[in-house]
C-alpha cells in the first residue's frame, strides 16, 4: 500500500469522525433522542457525556443560571491592602474547578457548611500571604436578566451575595492576650 491511499484513508476516517462528532451536537442540541436502549443509544450517550457534545448549548435558556465570582481583600499589618482571587490562570480546566468548586456555595443551603466552605477559601488565601493580617471574602452574584427583562431596559449586573472577614487564629489569640483589638 503506498502513502497517498494511507493518507486517503486517514482522511476519510477524520471526516467521518468530524460528521459524527457534528451530529451528536446537533441531537444534543435538538434534544433528539437516539434508539430506545440499544448500544447505539448508549454510545452517543457516553461520547455525549465525554466531549460535552450533549449539553443542548442552551446560550440563551431562560434556565440559565447566575454567575458567581470570589475574590479576597488581602489586609496587611502595616494597613495596606490586596486583591487576589482563588484561581491561578495555570490552565483554563484548572481555573473551571475552581469556579466550580466556588459555584458549589449557591448550592449548599446550610449556613455552617457555607461558612466552613468560605473559611477553607479564606485559608488557603491566607496561606499565600502569611504576613497579611486578616483577608475579606466577598462573593458577588451576576445578575442576568430574562431577555424580556432586558429589552425593558433591566440593566445586569453584580450584586452583593455573601461578605465575611477571617483573622489568623494565632494573630487573633495574640491580640487578644495583649488586650488588643483584633485586626
Amino acid at each position: 500500500m503506498n502513502g497517498t491511499a494511507t493518507g486517503r484513508r486517514r482522511a476519510v476516517l477524520l471526516l467521518a469522525a468530524a460528521a459524527a462528532h457534528l451530529a451528536v451536537v446537533c441531537l444534543g442540541a435538538l434534544h433528539v433522542s437516539v434508539g430506545d436502549g440499544g448500544w447505539a443509544r448508549r454510545a452517543v450517550q457516553v461520547y455525549g457525556l465525554l466531549s460535552g457534545a450533549d449539553s443542548g448549548y442552551s446560550f440563551f435558556a431562560p434556565g440559565v443560571g447566575t454567575t458567581l465570582s470570589a475574590s479576597f481583600q488581602v489586609n496587611g499589618a502595616n494597613g495596606s491592602k490586596a486583591t487576589d482571587v482563588l484561581e491561578t490562570g495555570v490552565s483554563r480546566e484548572a481555573d473551571i474547578r475552581v469556579r466550580n468548586i466556588i459555584g458549589m456555595f449557591s448550592l449548599e443551603d446550610d449556613p455552617m457548611v457555607r461558612r466552613s466552605l468560605v473559611a477553607s477559601w479564606a485559608g488557603k488565601v491566607l496561606a499565600r500571604h502569611p504576613d497579611a493580617d486578616s483577608v475579606v471574602v466577598r462573593l458577588d452574584t451576576f445578575e442576568l436578566p430574562t431577555m424580556a427583562e432586558y429589552r425593558d431596559g433591566k440593566p445586569t449586573g453584580w450584586k452583593l451575595n455573601y461578605r465575611a472577614k477571617f483573622v489568623h487564629r494565632a494573630k487573633l489569640a495574640r491580640a487578644q492576650q495583649s488586650g488588643g483589638s483584633a485586626p
